[in-house]
């Protein structure tokens, strides 16, 4: 099994064509066959997922039959994310804040998350590379606390320009690639 089988993309981004998505479809045109196949790619804004809700209200939305789905049939979530405001897009946001009807609402749910890997890519606009840096501190130091809280794997992000002019072609393939879920 490839690498990019036994992913899931979800695409945070309010512009289910931006910048964001552009940046999913060069990483798979970068990494080409042996090392890809599709990666499939779910536009979070195209999809009713509601903020969190204490009284469990929003159980008819989008959120739990995708979360299942990415459980059940993938084993490395990529999250894809503009960084808006030095983090991660409401629209990813949203969704990792659902995660707490995993914990509980659907607390069988929740021991299937042990051992999934994330990792993130994201889109920013900006060139000041000490913004940057602290963009890229304060989405690892999300995910690591996400991943860490749960018993996942957290493998890190990878960041690029918006324009993708800078895309690094080998630094993308040794992110992806050195996630050894990798079986070529």
């Amino acid at each position: 099994m490839d690498f990019f089988s036994s992913c899931i993309a979800l695409n945070g981004s309010s512009r289910p064509f931006g910048n964001t998505k552009t940046l999913l479809n060069k990483i798979e045109q970068i990494l080409e066959e042996p090392h890809t196949s599709s990666i499939p790619i779910v536009d979070l804004c195209t999809l009713n997922i509601t903020p969190y809700d204490y009284l469990g209200r929003n159980s008819g939305d989008d959120f739990l039959p995708l979360i299942t789905r990415c459980i059940k049939n993938y084993s490395h979530i990529i999250f894809a994310t503009p960084i808006y405001w030095y983090t991660v897009s409401a629209h990813t946001k949203i969704f990792l804040d659902r995660f707490t009807d995993l914990i509980t609402i659907h607390k069988n749910l929740t021991e299937e998350l042990i051992g999934k890997e994330i990792s993130v890519v994201a889109s920013f606009a900006g060139r000041n590379q000490e913004t940057l840096l602290i963009m890229k501190q304060n989405v690892d130091t999300i995910f690591f606390n996400f991943c860490h809280y749960l018993k996942m794997h957290y493998k890190g992000s990878y960041f690029a320009h918006s324009s993708l002019e800078e895309v690094n072609t080998e630094e993308l393939k040794k992110f992806f690639l050195k996630n050894k879920s990798l079986k070529s």
